[in-house]
Parts: structure tokens; sequence; C-alpha cells
């Protein structure tokens, strides 16, 4: 899988509301970006205020009510919370250490970490892509599996470890407590209820099948969100 390259974690208006999201084609609407946290050129994985914070390679990110941030930093293995104000705190994982392992904070363990979603409840689900798996974070900081089997890819249907995916991707939360998964591997849009049943809600799994080196070049659906009473996916194409 290919992280993008964002040293500096740029929030926009895009990030904050699902509308705005849409509104980025309308050219005549001006837009501010700033710097919310991270230098522009200096990796790491220190915790602290503004440009004091380091990442690796961040790649996913959402809001909560309160406006806070939560941030996939991807190379780090670690998911990463910033407040309004800029303070950069890990929520969960440790920095240099890849794993599977559910657990509290720094117990934690991730593989390679890509969409965010928040639910209403303050709950952080990610998206680990390495582990085929969707992962659930409290708002302490506990870690759980939702769904899916660590290192095990498929396209089953299922509740919990019995579901399967197939690089999972983009994440979106509705009101209700489903999250909705671009399961980029298996070419299709799943549904998980609160409690950890996985349907397919849109697409086919299976078709052609591409080697790892070559599943960049195709259409595959990266990132999701939720907007109008709807679930809205953007598709990468090689």
């Amino acid at each position: 899988m290919k992280h993008p390259i964002c040293l500096g974690l740029v929030v926009t208006l895009a990030l904050l509301a699902p509308a705005v999201v849409c509104a980025q084609s309308n050219y005549a609407t001006p837009y501010t970006f700033t710097t919310l946290a991270g230098p522009e050129s200096n990796t790491g994985s220190a915790d602290g205020p503004g440009a004091a914070a380091r990442f690796f390679f961040p790649s996913g990110g959402a809001v909560d009510s309160g406006g806070n941030v939560y941030v996939a930093d991807t190379m780090n293995h670690t998911v990463r919370k910033i407040t309004a104000g800029g303070v950069v705190t890990t929520l969960a994982g440790l920095a240099g250490v890849a794993g599977s392992a559910d657990g509290t904070g720094s117990a934690a363990r991730f593989q390679s970490l890509a969409g965010v979603a928040v639910d209403s409840s303050g709950n952080v689900y990610v998206a680990d892509n390495a582990d085929h798996t969707i992962r659930k974070i409290t708002a302490g900081g506990v870690v759980t599996t939702l769904s899916g089997l660590a290192g095990v890819e498929g396209s089953t249907d299922g509740t919990g470890s019995a579901a399967r995916f197939s690089e999972p991707f983009g994440l979106a939360a509705d009101s209700t407590g489903n999250v909705y998964v671009a399961d980029s591997g298996n070419h299709t849009i799943r549904k998980i209820t609160s409690g950890g049943a996985v349907t397919t809600l849109a697409g086919t799994a299976g078709g052609l099948r591409l080697p790892r080196r070559d599943r960049e070049r195709r259409a595959v659906p990266l990132s999701l969100w939720r907007g109008g009473g709807q679930c809205w996916q953007r598709l990468r194409r090689g």
C-alpha cells in the first residue's frame, strides 16, 4: 500500500464537514489552509503542542463533536489525538512497534493504519489495512478488534472475527453507530453494526486479483464520508 507523504498535518475545512468536502470543486469559494500540528519537513513520534509534535506518514483523520482531530499515524503504528488548540497526544499504540494486540493505550498494537472515523459517542474507529481488520478505540484509549481477524484476508460477511476484509481503507460512521468501510481489496463497501455484524452494502467481492505490487494501478474505493443522509466514496484509479 502506498502512503501519502504528509509530514506537517494540514487540517482543512474539508475535514471538518462533509458538506464542505463536496464544495471543494467550487473554486469561487476561498479556503485558508493552516498547519495545525507538526513541522513541514521533520518526521518523528513526539507528542507536544503545534510544531513541537512529530508524525510519520499520517494518512487518515477524523474530527469529533468537540473539535478534536484523530489521526492514523501510519508509519508510527499509532493513533494520535490533536486538540482544537493543536496539542498532540498518542491515544493508542506504541511508536515504532507494529502488531495486532488489543489493549489500552500504549499496550495496543497496530500494523498499517489508514482510514479513521468517530461516532457520536466519541469512539474512534481505524482501518488496520495490513491486518485486514477494523479496530475500535474508546475515549479512554481501550482498543478492541471490532471486525475481522488479524492477518487473514477475505470477503466473508459475519460477526466479529468471523468477518473478513481485504486491505480496508476509508471509514465513515453514522449517528446510530454503524461503521462503513471502503474494502479496497474486495472492491466493495461494507457495513458494520455497533455489535460488529458485517454485511456487504454495495459491490461484488472477487473478480481479478492482481499481485500486491500491481494493486496500485486499479480503481479501488479509498475514502468514505457521510452527507445528506448518504454515504459517499472516493476512488483511486491507476
